[in-house]
């Protein structure tokens, strides 16, 4: 090779280098969670806590009236159709234990689906659940009755704080309706309502 040719290749082998050599890695902070502290995807949510029960017909079956203070419960699993917005299936009930009016216990049941929708960022939520529901009763002496399957609906207005990226723990107000008539001969409409304070949980 000639002097000015290796020269030349002198002057440009420090610069190859440089083109051949790779930057370091720069390093990356784990990816976010887009759907953190929002509702979107799987629903799931549990509410449970005392209220007030009054189940009242003009005869029949099973007597006059019943009254007292329930236990409350309602689990629901579904998930979001669009943001804020959910739709779910639900169990729910309203369980009498020891009436005033009577001995025994009076159980009002429902399943239906659960439209839910949260008002952001206040993360305050608006609960309605059309459903069918069964009233039964146990008069305390080893006889149960069961309405026939009637219509319902419950109603909450809540509030829930996140305590994660995805659980939120809250309470709610609930009202409740029940409309079955029993299996007598001669059947009698039985109206079932009360409401409560209830605490909730919900994951989304």
């Amino acid at each position: 090779m000639s002097r000015p040719g290796l020269l030349l290749w002198l002057c440009l082998l420090p610069g190859l280098a440089l083109a051949q050599e790779r930057p370091a890695p720069v390093p990356t902070e784990p990816p976010a969670d887009l759907t953190a502290h929002r509702h979107v995807g799987v629903y799931f949510h549990v509410d449970l806590g005392p209220g007030f029960f009054i189940a009242q017909a003009g005869g029949g079956e099973f007597g006059s009236a019943a009254y007292g203070i329930p236990a409350i419960f309602s689990v629901a699993l579904g998930g979001a159709i669009a943001e804020d917005w959910i739709l779910a299936g639900e169990i729910w009930g309203a369980a009498l234990l020891s009436p005033m009016s009577s001995n025994g216990r009076v159980v009002l049941s429902g399943f239906g689906v659960n439209v839910t929708h949260y008002f952001m960022p206040a993360n305050v939520f608006l609960t309605l659940t059309p459903s069918a529901t069964v009233l039964i009763v146990d008069n305390g002496f080893g006889s149960t009755e069961r309405t026939q399957v009637g219509l319902g609906t419950r109603l909450a207005l809540g509030k829930e704080w996140w305590v994660g990226d995805h659980w939120g723990l809250g309470i709610a107000i609930q009202g409740y309706l029940g409309i079955n008539a029993d299996r007598g001969a001669t059947p009698t409409t039985w109206w079932t309502m009360g409401g409560g304070i209830l605490f909730s949980a919900t994951y989304n």
